[in-house]
C-alpha cells in the first residue's frame, strides 16, 4: 500500500510537476495532489490469500486444458539466483489470456517471487480488475493519459525499483494474433531504463520469458479478427465462455527463460540522466527491445503443432498420407536438429503416433480433414482452417529465415546477372522489406547467417549462380529443404496487396490509414477470388498493417512518391515471381511422393 508517510515524490518527481503546474496554468498544490490520485491507482495491494487463490486459479485453468506447464529446471535455478541478486524486469511474449496465470503458476511451483504485473487499463472491468488488482495486477493507462500521470507513473515504478520488487510486463502489449513476436512495446522499458539511470539500484536486468502453446483456443478468435470481424470486449459472459472453452486436449504450455540483460552492462553504471535527445533515447530503447525480442526467439521451442503445420501448408493442397507427411516432417525436423533449434519434447512428430495425435485434435477443430483416396487416409487443410494453420506455423519462421531469402536471392541473382556479388545485395533488400515483421541481426551477423543457409542449400551455390537461372534451378531441384514460397508467399502477397491500393488511392485516402486498411481488404478479397492471390491467409488485415507500416516508413504515403510506389510493387511482383520457382519445384516433389506405392514410403521414410 500507498504509505501516506513516507516523502511521495523524488526530488525529480517534484521538480516535473511544478513544470506541468507552470505550463497548464495551475497550483502546484492541485498538480501534486492529482498525482496522489494516480498513485493510489496504481498501488497494487499483494494480498497473500488472494494471491495463492491466483495461483491456484491459474493452475487450473492451465490444467483443464494443457496437460502441464513445461519449463527447464536448469533455467529456473539460474533465474532464481538472478532475482537473489539486484531487480528484475520480466518481459515476456504475449499469446493468451492465460500467459499471466501460467506465469504465476510456474513462479509460485519453482519458489521464484511474485511479479507486480503491469496491465492495459482496457481490461480493468467487472469482474476482471478488481480481481487482478487483488492479485498484484497494476492497471496503467495508455499513451493518451496526461503529464501528470506520466510523472505519477515514473515515480511508481521508480518505488518498485528501489524496493527491488520484481514486475512483469509484455514485451508485445497486446496477443500476438499472427503466431510471430509482434513488435515491441516500448512505454515500461522507457520507464525502467529512467529509474536505474537515476540511480534507484545499482543493476537492474531485464528477463526475456517465452510463453508458448502446442495448441491455443484464442486461434480462432485471431482468424477471425484476421478476417475483419471486431474484437470481443471482456465481460463477465465472454469470461464464462472463454473458461468452458479450455476444457480441451491443447496439449502442453512451454516456458522458456532467454539470457537476461544487465543495463549495467549495456548501459554503463547508474546516476546518470536520461539521454537528453529524444531521438537518442529512442534509439537506446528500441535497442534493448529488440534484444530483448530476438531473445525470446531464440528460445521458442518449435512444437510439433508448428511442424505438422508447416508439412499441412507445404502440401500445397494435395492430400497426403501419414507416412508422405512423414517424409516432408523427417527433413523439417534433421534440419532443425542439425542446426540445435529449441524443439518442446514432444516435437518429434515423424513418429506416426504422435503425428497422428495432432491431426486428430486439427480434425475435431474442423482445420483438416481426413479424405479416402485409393483406400489409403490422407489429410489436408479446410479452407476455413487455413488461417489458424498459418498461425502454427509462423511461430517457427523465424528460424528459417535465412534459408528462405537465401532461396530467393540466388534466383534474384541469377535472374539479372549478378552473379554471387549478387547475393548480398537481393538478400539485403528482402531483409528490408521484412524488417517491420521480423528481428533481423545486424548487417554483418546476417550476412554471416545467409553464408551458412547457402551452404547447407548447396556448397556448389556460387557455381550455380554463375550459371544463371538454369544453375540454380538444378540447385533447386536437389535442395534438402525448400521454404521461401511455403514460410514468406502470405506476407509478400500481402504487401502487394498493400502496393497496388496506394497507387490506386486519391490524396485524401493516403492520409486515412483507416480508409487504406478497408481498401486493403476488398482488394485482399478480390485478388484471392481472381487467383492473383494464392494463400488467403495473405488477406489478413494484421499483414495489411504492416505492409502499410512499411509503406509509411518509406515515404510511399505521400501523394508525391508515385515512383516510389511504383518501384515498391514492381520489387514484390518479381519475388512472388521467383517464390513461383521454388513452388512448381516443390509442388513436383510432393507429387512424386503422393504418387508412390505406401512401400516406397518406407523406404524412403526410413532414409529421411
Amino acid at each position: 500500500m500507498l504509505d501516506r508517510r513516507d516523502k511521495p515524490f523524488s526530488d525529480r518527481g517534484a521538480a516535473q510537476l511544478r513544470e506541468v503546474a507552470k505550463e497548464q496554468g495551475r497550483s502546484v498544490e492541485s498538480v501534486e495532489q492529482e498525482a496522489l490520485r494516480y498513485l493510489r491507482e496504481l498501488d497494487t495491494r499483494q494480498d497473500r490469500p488472494m494471491r495463492n487463490l491466483a495461483m491456484k486459479a491459474g493452475r487450473a485453468l492451465s490444467g483443464s486444458g494443457y496437460a502441464r506447464i513445461d519449463c527447464d529446471p536448469a533455467e529456473v535455478a539460474k533465474v532464481r539466483e538472478l532475482f537473489a541478486r539486484h531487480p528484475v524486469v520480466v518481459l515476456s511474449s504475449h499469446r493468451s489470456y492465460l500467459d499471466a496465470g501460467v506465469l504465476s503458476a510456474c513462479f509460485a511451483e519453482n519458489g521464484l517471487p511474485d511479479l507486480a504485473e503491469f496491465i492495459g487499463m482496457s481490461t480493468d472491468s467487472w469482474p476482471l480488475g478488481p480481481l487482478w488488482r487483488h492479485f498484484g495486477g497494476l492497471f496503467v493507462r495508455g499513451g493518451a493519459a496526461g503529464p501528470v500521470y506520466k510523472v505519477a507513473l515514473h515515480e511508481h515504478i521508480g518505488r518498485l525499483v528501489e524496493q527491488r520488487r520484481p514486475m512483469r510486463s509484455f514485451i508485445e502489449a497486446l496477443r500476438s494474433r499472427t503466431g510471430k513476436l509482434s513488435p515491441p512495446e516500448l512505454g515500461l522499458l522507457a520507464y525502467v531504463v529512467d529509474a536505474y539511470l537515476e540511480g534507484r539500484s545499482d543493476d537492474l536486468s531485464l528477463l526475456p520469458v517465452s510463453v508458448s502453446y502446442d495448441q491455443l483456443y484464442e486461434v480462432a478468435e485471431f482468424a477471425e479478427q484476421a478476417r475483419g470481424s471486431a474484437r470481443r470486449s471482456a465481460s463477465l459472459r465472454w469470461l464464462m465462455h472463454f473458461l468452458r472453452a479450455q476444457r480441451g486436449r491443447f496439449g502442453a504450455v512451454h516456458l522458456r527463460f532467454g539470457e537476461p540483460i544487465s543495463l549495467r552492462q549495456v548501459l554503463g553504471p547508474p546516476g546518470g540522466q536520461p539521454a537528453a535527445d529524444p531521438a537518442a533515447q529512442e534509439l537506446v530503447l528500441n535497442k534493448l527491445a529488440f534484444e530483448v525480442s530476438w531473445r525470446i526467439n531464440a528460445v521458442t521451442p518449435i512444437t510439433g503443432t508448428a511442424l505438422v503445420a508447416v508439412a499441412l501448408l507445404g502440401a500445397r493442397r494435395v492430400p497426403l498420407t501419414l507416412r508422405q507427411m512423414g517424409i516432408g516432417l523427417g527433413a523439417l525436423l534433421a534440419h532443425a536438429r542439425r542446426l540445435g533449434m529449441p524443439m518442446t519434447p514432444d516435437a518429434e512428430v515423424d513418429d506416426p503416433d504422435k503425428l497422428r495425435e495432432v491431426l486428430a485434435t486439427f480434425e475435431a477443430q474442423g482445420v483438416v480433414e481426413a479424405v479416402q483416396e485409393d483406400g489409403r487416409t490422407r489429410y489436408r487443410v479446410t479452407p476455413p482452417g487455413r488461417l489458424q494453420i498459418a498461425y502454427y506455423l509462423n511461430s517457427l519462421i523465424h528460424f528459417f529465415l535465412p534459408d528462405a531469402i537465401a532461396e530467393l536471392a540466388l534466383i534474384a541473382a541469377a535472374a539479372d546477372g549478378g552473379g554471387p556479388a549478387g547475393v548480398n545485395e537481393h538478400a539485403l533488400a528482402i531483409r528490408d522489406l521484412l524488417k517491420f515483421e521480423f528481428f533481423f541481426q545486424d548487417k554483418e551477423e546476417f550476412l554471416a547467417s545467409l553464408g551458412a543457409a547457402l551452404q547447407r542449400l548447396d556448397a556448389g551455390w556460387q557455381q550455380a549462380v554463375s550459371e544463371g537461372p538454369a544453375g540454380v534451378r538444378r540447385l533447386l531441384d536437389h535442395a534438402p529443404l525448400l521454404c521461401s514460397d511455403m514460410m514468406l508467399r502470405s506476407f509478400f502477397e500481402a504487401y502487394l496487396v498493400v502496393a497496388d491500393e496506394i497507387i490506386a488511392a486519391d490524396e485524401e485516402a493516403l492520409e486515412d490509414p483507416g480508409e487504406l486498411l478497408e481498401g486493403c481488404e476488398e482488394r485482399g478479397l478480390d485478388y484471392l477470388r481472381q487467383h492473383k492471390v494464392r494463400r488467403p491467409e495473405a488477406v489478413s488485415r494484421y499483414l495489411f498493417t504492416t505492409g502499410l507500416t512499411l509503406a509509411y516508413h518509406r515515404g510511399l504515403l505521400d501523394p508525391a512518391a508515385g515512383e516510389g510506389r511504383a518501384a515498391l510493387a514492381a520489387q514484390l511482383h518479381e519475388i512472388i515471381a521467383h517464390m513461383g520457382i521454388v513452388r512448381r519445384v516443390a509442388v513436383r516433389r510432393i507429387l512424386e511422393v503422393a504418387a508412390r506405392p505406401p512401400q516406397v514410403d518406407v523406404a524412403r521414410e526410413g532414409t529421411a
